[in-house]
């Protein structure tokens, strides 16, 4: 009796330290649970989560418990969860069979949405002016609508074009600011503030412009236009005029850019960040520096007819 009272503890000693430390990570208890057939118990051991715990894992397990219980419509509407979250997951043909045929259906009922989605968003991306995320994005995008579940519907092969379009556009226009940073001048520093009289309270408030006689406009210093690469289409064959206006503070930078007469969207958002470099001697009035709103007149040359491929097209400024 002692001899298997002393044994049964040892193994209730053993049994508890193995739970004690599946219950350090909740996925590791609710897969216990699972191998174990308490199904239920594993569902409840996949609620409340922590933040850094594998989400995608616990979805995949949540629908092996719910397929376990017969519950397929949640099961479904887990892996739809799952699919949203990262529609370019592909699960292993090692898992179950029968889940991994419902996630690829799931998958694609969720994928026309999600293409929409991850394309909406490199767009504000490029729009925002950042041009490695936006190119990261776009490849996404690319890769997600060359899946067959959207390569033939004529919408998205239309939206794959557009992607494309603008994923080639971005990549060469990190070429080419990389190529300008490296062979433009050094950058003058500003003119100390000291070395300048300080501007009367109402220039300090104007902003001035050409129409102001006794205003000497500012000089540029550096006022680089970036160079307008046209992507496959027929883009490379139109002509576009577009209107910058930038204001100059008294320091010689520029305070803000607005297009008021756009070119393209391809190229807009790339003209725009440009302005961020540029540098000026500041306008000047009663040898005083003001403030100076300047408008700069961008036109975008077509490719020569004949042009098999896009060409740099090294934009007009007036």
């Amino acid at each position: 009796m002692t001899r298997h009272f002393v044994l049964a503890c040892g193994l209730a000693v053993i049994v508890g330290a193995g739970v004690a430390s599946a219950a350090e990570d909740p996925l590791d208890t609710a897969k216990t649970l699972y191998l174990s057939a308490s199904y239920e118990e594993a569902l409840t051991a996949l609620t409340n989560l922590p933040a850094n715990v594998d989400a995608d894992q616990a979805d995949k397990f949540r629908a092996l418990c719910f397929l376990a219980l017969n519950r397929t419509q949640d099961a479904a509407e887990t892996l739809e969860r799952l699919a949203t979250r990262k529609p370019m997951l592909k699960l292993d043909e090692g898992e179950s069979p029968k889940l991994v045929l419902m996630f690829q259906e799931a998958r694609a009922r969720v994928l026309p949405a999600a293409a929409r989605t991850m394309y909406a968003n490199a767009k504000s991306t490029f729009e925002r002016g950042d041009l490695k995320s936006a190119s990261t994005q776009f490849r996404d995008v690319i890769s997600l609508l060359s899946d067959k579940d959207l390569a033939a519907q004529p919408a998205f092969a239309d939206m794959k074009m557009l992607a494309e379009g603008f994923g080639k556009l971005v990549d060469q226009q990190l070429v080419a600011e990389r190529q300008a940073a490296a062979a433009a001048p050094p950058t003058p520093p500003p003119a100390p503030v000291a070395a300048a009289p300080a501007p009367s309270p109402a220039d300090a408030l104007k902003v001035y412009s050409s129409a102001d006689d006794d205003v000497v406009p500012p000089i540029p210093i550096v006022q680089t236009i970036p160079a307008w690469i046209p992507p496959n289409g027929s883009y490379r064959f139109q002509e576009y005029t577009g209107l910058l206006e930038v204001v100059i503070d008294e320091t010689g930078l520029v305070s803000s850019a607005t297009m008021v007469q756009k070119l393209n969207v391809l190229y807009d958002q790339t003209l725009l960040s440009a302005t961020k470099r540029w540098r000026y001697r500041p306008a000047q009035r009663a040898g005083k520096p003001v403030k100076y709103r300047k408008q700069v007149n961008v036109v975008l040359r077509p490719a020569p007819q004949g042009t098999a491929s896009p060409q740099t097209v090294q934009p007009q400024a007036q």
